[in-house]
């Protein structure tokens, strides 16, 4: 894992916190996710995050569930991104897949 995920997480278990998750993205990018009712342990977290200089650090609040979610987007330096090449156009011939089936009466 890690050093600043580990760090975010190791800071995070000193607030109450419900849950913690990290995902990874298909461009390399790691998120770490953490749930908490408490918003100013979100907020704290969230600064805390920002000192370590994350790609990017994001608060939602869900208010249907009544708690707020911090995403620490971080960069995987052992994955590479995944090269989108430009679509090429070919000139595809129409032609009916019925034109080549004989029939029969």
């Amino acid at each position: 894992m890690q050093i600043e995920r580990r760090k975010i997480i190791q800071f995070a278990l000193k607030y109450d916190i419900d849950d913690v998750n990290t995902y990874a993205g298909y461009k390399g990018d790691l998120v770490l996710k953490i749930v908490s009712k408490d918003i100013d342990a979100i907020a704290e977290i969230q600064k805390f995050a920002n000192t370590l200089g994350i790609l990017d650090v994001v608060v939602k609040h869900n208010p249907n569930l009544l708690h707020y979610e911090v995403f620490c987007v971080t960069k995987d330096k052992d994955t590479y991104e995944i090269k989108q090449e430009p679509l090429k156009h070919q000139d595809h011939s129409k032609h009916d897949v019925w034109s080549n089936v004989s029939r029969e009466d």
